[in-house]
Formats: C-alpha cells, structure tokens, sequence
C-alpha cells in the first residue's frame, strides 16, 4: 500500500493530504520518530480496513503481516513483538511486523509561535467536549487533535467553534481508498487517534497526549459471554494506553497517552462540568457506534445507551439534535439492549471478586491495588447508570 498517497482499485493508499494537513494545523515541525509511528499507525489502519474478517478461517481473526517503511528500521525493530502485541491486544487479530528503510520524511516548515500548553484528543463526541472543557477549566490551553471522518466532522468543527477552539484544532483525514467493500469493525482507529496526537505532542515539546473517555467505555467489559471478543472494542484500555506509552517511550517519544477521565463515569464527568451552554453543547455531540449507517444516532447501541444514561444520571437535559434514529421502548429485543438489560440484572448478585473477575475479563489491569480499585468502581457504578436509565424505559 502507498503511505501519504491516493488509492486506486490498483493500489491501496491513504493519507495523500497528510503532509499538507499537518503543515496547515501544527505550528511546528513534528519530529521523524512521530512521523514513523503516524506510518505505523496508518499501516496498520489501513490493513484493518482492507482485509475482511470474513475472509479469515473463524470469521473474525485474521493474520496480518505489515512491513512498515520508516526511516531507522533500526530503532523499531526491538519493540517488534511488543507492537504487534499491542496491536493483537486492540483489533483481535496476529499481527506480524517487520520495518525497512527509505520511509518518508517528515515534513518541514518555518516554526510559528503558539501558546498551547497540552494536546486533547477531540473526536466530536461527549467525552473529548467535556475533555476540552475541563481543560479550559482548569487555565490549560489545548491543542485539540481529531481525525475527520464524514459523520464526526461536523460535530468536531460546530462544538470546538462553540468552546473557542476552533483555531487551535488539529484534524487530519487518513481517506483511505482501494477496492471495496472495506472492514467495518475499524478496530485499528484509535491507532490514528493517538499518532496523531504523539505527532502534536512532539511538535510542541510536550510529553502527554490527553485521551479523554469515560471509565466504563475505556474498560468496556463483556457484557455478556458472546461479546467478550469481537462485541467488545479496547480502544481506550488503559492496558493498550500503558503498552503504547511505553513503546514510545523506548523508540524516543517521550509522550505517555493519558486517560484524565479512567475513574469517571460518563455521568458523573456529566455531572462535575460547569458550562453556560453544557445541555446544547452536549446534546450537539456525537456518540454513536453504529451511525456511520444512519443519518443521525441510533440510540440504542452501547455506546448510545452510555450517553443518554449519562444525561439521565447527571440531570442534564437530552437535546440531541434530530433526536435517535431508533425508538428504544420499542428495541428491548436488539442486541446491545438486551446484553445491557441482563448485564444489568447480574449486576446486583456479583460480589466484589466476581466483579473484579468481570472487569478483569476485559483485559489486564493495573497492577496498583488503589488504581486497580478505582477502575472496577467506575465500571460498577457506569453499569449502574445505565441500568437505572433502563428502568426509565417503558417496554412496548
């Protein structure tokens, strides 16, 4: 595949306008090792993109092999096996890497003065708004960074414009392109996200990237059997945070990937967010996992039943735009309510170490007792959130 070029139906590429982007919306130079992992990160979007679940023996995992151009093969080549680890770890499938010289340059420009003083990840949904939000809060000055994709650009340009960002955002657009049809499940995206923002932070001398998600989604435990592997996303895990932060960290990146919201539920960032216009500017957001098939949110997926538990449990109102695409007293047989419903319902009769079990199920967690023990309350207690939003319900 062609890295930083258009696709053809003859030839896989993506990122053509990458360079161009980055020259528009960074005020300095990224450094080379940032540009390689934006490489890396790209190729392995892009084969997640490009090769069907379907096609592989049991439906779902494949086995990939990526040979990455970068330009000193040399210094990625010992954290081979730890990235593809990592990578295994995020989309569920066995990766195979290897790296070769001549990769692309990063680009260069005349630096300009800036006075940005953290990078957020901002995808237009609740949880990078409210991310932004309480950075301002607190006299930060961000630096927001998104990745532009047709349903998430709107919401990412109208709400960064709302809280004053607008000038100080970032958005780059991978637009992949080669035969279709493509892999929906893009478990490979936050991949994107992160390069992006390890891209930023190298650019501005700054050692974080600020991965704004609630507690309960970042662990997203299997709520029910069926969905402990291919249902269950791990785009945020604090496990796959702390694996790529330190990868980084050993190639020379020095930027540790940072969830400020891990013992958070959605409702209660919802709830400890003081803004003049937080129920419109949260109801404007975008949440949904499943309306890239949609014209607006269906309402009804997990990611959808998080949210407008969210509004229930913090008091703020839910004014989302055009409403759900889906009537939810109507949907109690559709997949993601029922697992909410029964995980829900198993919830009071699990003791502490069967919820540990649970939350665990997942994907390791930190091996600090007091950290370990703040993210399995958030996740009981987002559990809770949603289960009592559900209760509100009356089934048809």
């Amino acid at each position: 595949m062609a890295l930083f070029h258009s696709g053809s139906r003859d030839l896989p590429g993506l990122g053509a306008n990458l360079r161009d982007q980055v020259r528009r919306g960074l005020p300095r130079p990224p450094s080379q090792l940032a540009w390689d992992f934006l490489s890396i990160a790209m190729s392995i979007f892009a084969a997640d993109r490009f090769v069907l679940r379907s096609a592989s023996e049991d439906g779902w995992t494949r086995v990939i092999s990526v040979d990455v151009a970068v330009q000193n093969p040399v210094i990625w080549e010992p954290h081979r096996e730890r990235l593809a680890a990592a990578f295994r770890f995020l989309t569920g499938d066995i990766w195979h890497l290897s790296f070769s010289p001549d990769g692309d340059e990063a680009p260069a420009f005349p630096p300009q003065l800036t006075d940005r003083d953290c990078i957020c990840l901002f995808s237009g949904g609740l949880d990078s708004l409210l991310g932004a939000i309480k950075l301002q809060a607190e006299g930060r000055t961000p630096l927001l960074v998104s990745q532009g994709s047709p349903k998430e650009i709107s919401p990412q340009v109208s709400l960064s414009e709302a809280i004053g960002l607008s000038q100080h955002r970032f958005e780059g657009r991978v637009s992949e392109k080669w035969r279709a049809p493509y892999e929906g499940s893009t478990r490979g995206r936050s991949l994107i996200f992160f390069a992006y923002g390890a891209l930023a932070a190298s650019a501005l001398g700054l050692g974080e990237v600020i991965v704004p998600e609630n507690g309960f989604i970042a662990i997203n435990p299997p709520l029910t059997r069926r969905r402990l592997g291919s249902l269950s996303t791990r785009t945020t895990h604090p496990h796959l945070l702390k694996e790529l932060s330190e990868i980084l960290d050993a190639v020379g990146i020095h930027v540790r990937l940072h969830n400020i919201f891990e013992g958070k539920t959605k409702g209660e960032m919802l709830a400890e967010c003081d803004h003049p216009q937080l129920g419109l500017l949260a109801s404007g957001s975008y949440s949904c996992g499943k309306g890239k098939r949609l014209n607006k949110q269906c309402g009804r997926c997990i990611p959808c039943l998080i949210r407008r538990a969210s509004f229930h449990a913090s008091g703020v109102p839910d004014m989302t735009e055009r409403g759900y695409a889906a009537r939810l007293d109507r949907s109690k047989d559709n997949d993601d309510v029922l697992s909410a419903l029964l995980a829900g319902a198993r919830r009071g009769h699990l003791d502490p170490a069967a919820v540990e079990r649970w939350v665990a199920a997942a994907g390791p967690l930190p091996s600090d007792p007091l950290r370990r023990a703040t993210i399995i309350g958030t996740v009981d207690r987002g559990l809770a959130e949603v289960s009592a939003f559900l209760e509100t319900v009356r089934w048809r």
